[in-house]
């Protein structure tokens, strides 16, 4: 009985044993801790320790442990407590944003916590002992990695990369920095590879508010979001805009600036040193790259207001909507008209009504065009007299200005109004529309010497249709105008006559010159006295020898040989008459054919 007791309680012993020895080995089992690769491992103490840690680092390593990847460790299960967790992983286009619940406490005023070198934050001991503080943190985590990030230290925010559209620009706030000195609007400029090293930033001595760099369109940047608000066309954060002096910046003021090859573009700097000159535009600065470095602007003297150098036409430029905007001045040839326009319709001439005159208690109404070029180095003269602002819809940095508009209505419109206004007072309706010509030299001298004050070129100035709103001025008018043509149709026929009088006149006076010219020849070469002899001999060859020989007194006897001479000069024959009379002497009828032949030669 004894023997079986004994075997009895042995058995138990080795059940027991074997027991304990399961035992044993489950919890070894248990406290085999194997961390892949791709994950770490967080080993938590159940209990304090009660040794005395010597820093905050020791005090979390004692409690808590990081187990990297990719090897096995031992760990008792009923002394701590293993939570195997996946790497931090950041994606391709994300950045991780750090938050450290552990650490120093951050000084009065400063907003994130200093740098602190620590293998991305893996290294939480390193990151405590040297001084680590809580809060956000300036470094971050980028995309496109995996890290081993102490839970109990440190909170990791994942959020997109930020991304600028093509051919717009990027505008960046930054919320951290010393504070810009009294007066400025931009902050110190910073190179910090497009705000993305922001340890770099500020120790550069980053400031607050807008910076003076954009981010070029196009790419992705990995910015620290608790640092800078980034602007952009698509993503813009309305509650955190920065106000631009008197405007508010909009989506629209973030694309490139785009100048027509017919536009000049007129730069307005709002940041920079007090104009010298006041009525003049900024003197020109070199080394800015057409405005698109404000920072060599700055540090080159430039100053605010309306500038001398201008962006030429058919171009883009990146402008800094925080630094400048741009003013867009037409450089082709504008056609002005005085009528009525389309309310609705953006025109230069949008304000120029038509013209009535009231002349002698008739209204008249008269259509007037002007066509007049901006010259590029106007342009930045007109917008320093008129303004860039447009009172209808602020000042944005890629709206047209109003200054060509002002230029329009307040010179232009001025001027022909009080012209006209002078001719209703001075002329009556008659010279009015008859001295049209007078009227439109008057006008455009008056236009011309206006625009040339201001260094703008005229081009041509047209008075078209007058139209009176009198139905019976209207009838009355075109009957002037109908005797105005048949006068000047008569005055045309007179001249005409006049002319072909003076023309016959000249042909006698030539004719008379080229016999006179023969004349002289023949003396020169003859003799005067030779001429004289062959023209007496071709006279009395000519005379015609009378045939008929009357010796009554009888008148009609007398007429006959004047009669037979009319027949001979028609070409017909002389007859031979033989008449015996005795009272008449051969003379008397030699003497009447003298003079006939005299006043044949006189004739041309």
């Amino acid at each position: 009985m004894g023997d079986i007791v004994g075997y009895v309680l042995l058995g138990l012993a080795i059940l027991a044993a074997l027991g304990f020895l399961v035992l044993v080995v489950q919890q070894i089992k248990r406290s085999i801790v194997d961390v892949p690769l791709g994950q770490f491992a967080v080993v938590t103490r159940k209990y304090s320790s009660f040794r005395h840690a010597d820093s905050l680092a020791a005090a979390v390593n004692r409690q808590s442990r990081l187990l990297r990847g990719g090897r096995i460790y031992f760990r008792p299960r009923w002394l701590y407590r293993v939570e195997v967790r996946p790497l931090t992983s950041i994606p391709v286009d994300s950045i991780g944003i750090v938050h450290a619940k552990m650490g120093a406490s951050l000084e009065h005023g400063q907003p994130i916590a200093r740098h602190v070198p620590c293998d991305h934050f893996q290294d939480f001991e390193k990151f405590l002992d040297n001084g680590g503080q809580q809060g956000p943190q300036i470094e971050i985590l980028h995309g496109g990695g995996q890290y081993a990030i102490h839970p109990t230290v440190f909170e990791v925010r994942i959020v997109k990369r930020t991304y600028v559209p093509l051919r717009t620009v990027g505008a960046v706030v930054a919320k951290m920095g010393a504070i810009m000195p009294h007066g400025h609007t931009l902050a110190k400029h910073v190179d910090c590879d497009y705000f993305q090293d922001g340890v770099k930033f500020l120790e550069g001595g980053g400031q607050q508010g807008p910076q003076q760099a954009l981010l070029p369109g196009g790419g992705y940047y990995s910015i620290n979001t608790v640092m800078f608000n980034v602007l952009t066309k698509d993503e813009m954060n309305l509650e955190e805009t920065v106000p631009l002096s008197h405007h508010d910046l909009e989506p629209e003021d973030l694309q490139l600036v785009s100048v027509e090859s017919e536009e000049t573009g007129v730069v307005i700097v709002t940041e920079g040193r007090h104009p010298v000159n006041a009525a003049e535009p900024a003197p020109r600065i070199e080394g800015h790259n057409s405005f698109q470095f404000p920072w060599e602007f700055l540090a080159r003297g430039g100053q605010f207001g309306p500038q001398s150098e201008v962006l030429p036409g058919g171009s883009t430029y990146a402008i800094n909507p925080f630094f400048a905007r741009v003013v867009r001045i037409p450089s082709r040839e504008l056609i002005l008209s005085w009528g009525r326009k389309d309310p609705d319709a953006d025109r230069y001439d949008s304000e120029l009504d038509p013209i009535e005159v009231t002349l002698d208690g008739f209204h008249v109404s008269v259509e007037l065009t002007q066509t007049l070029a901006i010259p590029p180095e106007t342009a930045p003269h007109l917008v320093k007299r008129f303004g860039e602002d447009d009172e209808a819809h602020g000042t944005g940095g890629a709206r047209k200005s109003a200054a060509v508009k002002r230029l329009v209505t307040r010179l232009l419109g001025e001027v022909v109004k009080g012209y006209f206004n002078e001719v209703s007072n001075s002329h009556p309706i008659e010279e009015f529309i008859s001295e049209q010509n007078e009227v439109r030299a008057e006008l455009k001298a008056l236009v011309e010497h206006a625009l040339r004050e201001q260094n703008v070129s005229p081009r041509l100035t047209t008075i078209g249709a007058i139209k009176l709103q009198s139905d019976e001025m209207n009838e009355q008018f075109r009957e002037q105008a109908k005797e105005r043509q048949r006068s000047k149709q008569l005055s045309q026929q007179a001249i005409n006559t006049a002319m072909e009088t003076d023309l016959t006149r000249e042909r006698v006076k030539q004719a008379k010159l080229e016999r006179s010219a023969e004349l002289e020849e023949e003396v020169r070469v003859l003799g005067r006295d030779q001429v004289a002899a062959e023209r007496l001999a071709r006279i009395d060859a000519s005379r015609q020898v009378p045939q008929v020989f009357v010796t009554s007194n009888d008148s009609e006897v007398l007429e006959l040989p004047r009669r037979v001479r009319a027949v001979s000069q028609r070409g017909g024959l002389l007859p031979t008459w033989m008449l015996d009379t005795s009272d008449v002497q051969p003379t008397q009828i030699t003497e009447a054919y003298d003079r006939r032949e005299q006043a044949d030669d006189d004739q041309p």
